[in-house]
C-alpha cells in the first residue's frame, strides 16, 4: 500500500469515527507531515484523493475541511425501496407529498408510458429527506407518472407508506429498468423547492420501470438530485 494512501486512511478513520465531524477543518499540510513523519508531497497526495473522493474541501487562503457527508445511490440496488436503500446505510427517509391527482399525459410521457397524448394519468410529485435532517434540504425531487389504469395509487397515502410497498400489495412488481442520466443546472421553480441556487449542479436521472415480462410500462419518474447533497455509485461487473 502506497504511503499517501495509509495518511489517508488514517485520516478517514478520524472522519468515519467523527473525531473530526463535517466542517471540521483538519491539521495544516506541516502539521500532518509532523505527525506521519512523511514528505509534503505524501501529505498532499492524500488530501487529493481525499477532496476527489468528496470527503474533503479544500478553502484556498484557510485550509482544508470535512466535508458534509452526501447520500450515495448505488445502482445495483436502484429498484428496491428508496427508504430500504437508505435503512441499509442506517438512515431514514421522510417524504412530503407536493402534488398527487389524475391529470392528462403530454406527448413525452405518453410516449414513456405507452399511452396516447391526452390519456389519464396518475402524478406523484414526492421530496425525500433523511429523517430528522430536514435543515439539510431534499435530497431529492421526484415526479412520477402512473398509467390511469392503476386506480389505487389514488388511495395511498405517500406520506406514510412507500411506492414500492403499495404496489407490491396491489401485485405490481418494477422488474426492469431503463435509465438516462444528465447532468443539469437546476433552475426556476425545481431549484426553489429543493432550496439550492439558481443554476446549481445537479443530475436529472428519467427512469422508466417495466413489469418483469417487460410488456407493460408501471412508472415514469424525473429524480432531481443536488450534486452537494448526492453522489453515485455505478457497479458493473466485466
Amino acid at each position: 500500500m502506497s504511503l499517501y494512501v495509509k495518511i489517508a486512511d488514517a485520516i478517514m478513520e478520524k472522519i468515519k469515527t467523527e473525531e473530526w465531524g463535517a466542517g471540521h477543518m483538519i491539521p495544516s499540510e506541516k502539521e500532518l507531515c509532523q505527525q506521519y513523519h512523511v514528505s509534503r508531497p505524501t501529505v498532499r497526495a492524500a488530501l487529493s484523493m481525499l477532496v476527489n473522493q468528496g470527503y474533503l474541501e479544500r478553502v484556498k487562503g484557510k485550509g482544508s475541511f470535512v466535508s458534509k457527508p452526501r447520500i450515495l445511490e448505488d445502482s445495483t440496488v436502484f429498484l428496491e425501496s428508496f427508504s430500504r436503500e437508505l435503512a441499509v446505510k442506517g438512515m431514514q427517509v421522510q417524504t412530503e407529498v407536493l402534488e398527487h391527482r389524475v391529470t392528462e399525459a403530454d406527448e413525452e410521457v405518453a410516449g414513456k408510458l405507452g399511452l396516447s397524448p391526452g390519456d389519464e394519468v396518475i402524478k406523484l410529485v414526492r421530496l425525500r429527506y433523511v429523517k430528522d435532517s430536514f435543515q439539510e434540504g431534499p435530497i431529492v425531487y421526484n415526479v412520477s407518472y402512473f398509467p390511469g389504469r392503476y386506480e389505487f395509487l389514488q388511495k395511498s397515502n405517500f406520506e406514510e407508506e412507500s411506492l414500492t410497498s403499495v404496489l407490491k400489495r396491489n401485485h405490481v412488481e418494477r422488474r426492469y429498468l431503463e435509465k438516462n442520466i444528465e447532468a443539469i443546472r437546476i433552475e426556476g421553480k425545481i431549484a426553489r423547492i429543493l432550496g439550492v441556487p439558481e443554476n446549481s449542479l445537479g443530475i436529472l436521472i428519467r427512469a422508466v420501470c417495466r413489469m418483469a415480462d417487460q410488456s407493460q410500462v408501471v412508472e415514469y419518474t424525473l429524480s432531481y438530485y443536488p450534486s452537494d447533497r448526492n453522489t453515485f455509485l455505478l457497479k458493473i461487473s466485466v
